[in-house]
């Protein structure tokens, strides 16, 4: 995989961590939604896009059972991460593209606000399918409206500018080619959610 294309997006990201909590409404709105879809008991639970870890805390109350483990383009937000949450989820810098995972070794896969930054979510979807078991689940998540999402985006510009959420439709049709079944769509003004499990 060519990383290079990483390279701007990671900077800004580099740059951010340092702030990049969330407010009380944000917490409060993240486990609520984390709340309501099905989520394994135990098992492994992916974080991928994990940014500052600023989830750690809600997927710990919510699947105390559960082993998370986290990923993230950025070096910088995974030793904020590290500083902020002193816990023992496994941490490394890697693409949702290239996972270095074993075939059928997750139980549920958490996208949360990273969708469009991933440059080939194709391949990323492959990837997905290649590392979660039999039943496992995945979860695309943004709890701001596509249009919102989009939007700042293109008014914070480069390099996140083309960093864009694609119609639900879209992800559905090529989880639906790769064998998920598609659990839950929601894709309207105040929340992007696609929750899909692996036939």
């Amino acid at each position: 995989m060519n990383t290079a294309i990483y390279k701007n997006i990671i900077k800004y990201f580099d740059a951010q961590a340092t702030s990049w909590h969330l407010s009380g409404l944000d917490r409060i709105q993240a486990e609520n939604i984390l709340s309501s879809v099905q989520l394994p008991e135990s098992g492994v639970v992916l974080d991928a896009g994990c940014g500052a870890g600023n989830l750690f805390p809600i997927l710990r109350k919510i699947v105390p059972l559960a082993t998370i483990i986290a990923c993230d383009i950025s070096r910088k937000m995974l030793i904020e991460s590290r500083q902020r949450f002193s816990n023992n989820v496994p941490l490394w810098v890697g693409y949702c593209e290239e996972l270095p995972l074993k075939d059928a070794s997750v139980d549920l896969i958490l996208n949360y606000c990273i969708f469009p930054h991933i440059k080939n979510s194709h391949k990323a979807l492959f990837e997905y399918r290649r590392v979660l078991k039999s039943g496992g689940h995945l979860l695309i998540i943004h709890p701001q409206g596509r249009q919102t999402i989009n939007s700042k985006h293109r008014q914070i510009g480069f390099p996140i500018s083309d960093d864009l959420l694609p119609p639900s439709a879209e992800i559905v049709e090529r989880l639906e080619s790769m064998s998920f079944r598609i659990r839950e769509v929601v894709d309207r003004e105040d929340l992007y959610l696609i929750e899909a499990e692996v036939a």
